[in-house]
């Protein structure tokens, strides 16, 4: 069931860490971080479902420490939308092959990760309009399609509820909110498209331990970050990772 080499046990291991202390502390960047760091052992699909299953682990894990701490308004608008993004990115997986999905997934993180560089020396994203209805529909769907694909559909809100001028707790809580309803749905895309298997279900039960040692070390260190330089700091993993997807295949 498990025949993972060193090089992919030490993978699974940092990206289950990761996943748990990224949640804890931003509430996104998991996919644009984590995935091309899968990607050097793994397959694309593998690595979205694996980093999924760890999500919604996460989700149920902090479900205390996030309830009710989270802008309804913003969560109610990005729903409905991500949710049909994720029906349509279940419906690619059963057909993309394996190099147009890395390819889309390096491209997707290369992308949102320099859009984020920018926001990170710039200062902040500029401010945004109280956003209506069809607005919040239609972002939500592409992030949705990027969540099933990517798992980068965080990272695109985040700077989105920052020019909304949303509190960074509250932020976290929100992204929480929306994830917690829509992570069942993902998985039953990637068992829709045979790719939720019992090995990478098994895996991420074995790292349940490493999450929670992400979280716990996400919560401690959270107020004491210099925020902006570990932006950088991770946002240059991302782009380091995502070039070396799209340069390798």
């Amino acid at each position: 069931m498990f025949d993972f080499s060193p090089l992919q046990w030490a993978l699974i291991c940092i990206a289950a860490f990761g996943n748990g202390f990224l949640m804890r502390t931003f509430g996104g960047g998991v996919g644009i971080t984590l995935m091309p760091v899968l990607a050097i052992g793994f397959p694309a699909k593998f690595a979205l479902v694996y980093l999924a299953i760890c999500t919604s682990w996460v989700s149920l894990g902090i479900a205390r420490q996030m309830w009710r701490h989270w802008d309804r308004r913003m969560a109610y608008i990005f729903f409905p939308g991500m949710a049909a993004g994720v029906i349509l990115g279940g419906w690619v997986l059963t057909w993309i092959p394996e190099y147009h999905l890395r390819f889309f997934i390096g491209a997707i993180c290369l992308i949102i990760a320099a859009y984020q560089v920018f926001v990170e020396l710039r200062g902040r994203p500029p401010n945004i309009a109280p956003m209506p209805v069809w607005a919040g529909i239609g972002i939500g769907s592409i992030s949705g399609l990027n969540s099933t694909l990517a798992n980068a559909g965080a990272t695109l809100l985040v700077p989105i509820m920052i020019g909304q001028n949303l509190a960074p707790r509250m932020i976290v809580g929100t992204i929480w909110a929306i994830f917690f309803l829509l992570n069942p749905l993902r998985l039953v895309a990637y068992w829709n498209a045979e790719i939720l298997t019992v090995p990478v279900v098994s895996a991420t039960a074995i790292a349940i331990p490493l999450l929670w040692a992400g979280v716990r070390s996400g919560a401690w260190l959270q107020p004491r970050l210099p925020r902006r330089a570990f932006n950088l700091l991770v946002l240059s993993i991302a782009l380091a990772g995502s070039i070396r997807i799209l340069l390798t295949g």
